[in-house]
């Protein structure tokens, strides 16, 4: 890694529309701050078990509500063109996305360069069309928009144990930092003098602020929609 690059680490599943912006975001902001941002697929429904968490849209009917408009407010400041469906709480907790984070780490092995557009795929997939990600023929499709070859290995990977066990080490070390939710994001600066951890998509003022740059607001001309 170039010197004087500081080191992020993005923590997300594909079920976090949360998720989706910091993904977004923080992609566009390493073509404006000097930062080196590593993708860590995690089990959301995982780590809400090993914390004792509720998943916000079922914790309660008004906070689903309130949660599906501001998914609206946010992707729009954005500009990433989310569409929230009419049955949002459905959709999240009868959707597993355990095979689609998977088969980013599957990715990140086979075909490393890809591992961004596959998450962006799935996350367009899942919240833009509003189509699920868990059957093969599901991720076939993904891997197909993605101009991935190998779509046979890459499926033969997400079933591979060690895939399996890397996404449970990747669930288990964002537990061990205090995560109880996506996005989690770790920044170590450049110089190793310092790192903070962060929830939510919508911190990035606070890097900045921690990393020594400035906040340019959503960057929506970086969009990739």
């Amino acid at each position: 890694m170039p010197r004087g690059v500081h080191t992020v680490k993005l923590y997300y599943d594909i079920v976090s529309p949360y998720s989706f912006i910091g993904f977004e975001s923080l992609l566009r902001y390493r073509v404006v701050w000097p930062i080196d941002v590593i993708l860590k697929p995690i089990c959301l429904g995982g780590l809400f078990k090993d914390v004792g968490n509720t998943p916000p849209a079922k914790s309660c009917e008004a906070k689903a509500t309130y949660m599906a408009r501001e998914i609206e407010m946010i992707s729009r400041h954005f500009g990433v063109p989310m569409n929230v469906p009419k049955n949002f709480t459905g959709h999240i907790m009868d959707n597993s996305t355990v095979d689609a984070c998977r088969l980013i780490i599957a990715t990140q092995r086979c075909d490393p360069d890809k591992a961004e557009t596959v998450s962006r795929q799935l996350f367009s997939r899942f919240w833009i069309e509003n189509l699920p990600v868990k059957s093969d023929d599901d991720l076939k499709k993904v891997l197909k928009k993605s101009l991935i070859t190998n779509v046979s290995e890459m499926l033969d990977q997400v079933k591979a144990e060690e895939v399996k066990e890397e996404l449970r080490r990747n669930t288990k070390e964002v537990h061990e930092m205090g995560a109880f939710g996506m996005p989690w994001i770790t920044v170590t600066k450049s110089d190793g003098s310092g790192t903070e951890q962060y929830f939510g998509s919508d911190r990035l003022p606070i890097i900045g602020e921690f990393i020594g740059q400035s906040y340019h607001g959503p960057l929506r001309h970086l969009s990739l929609f």
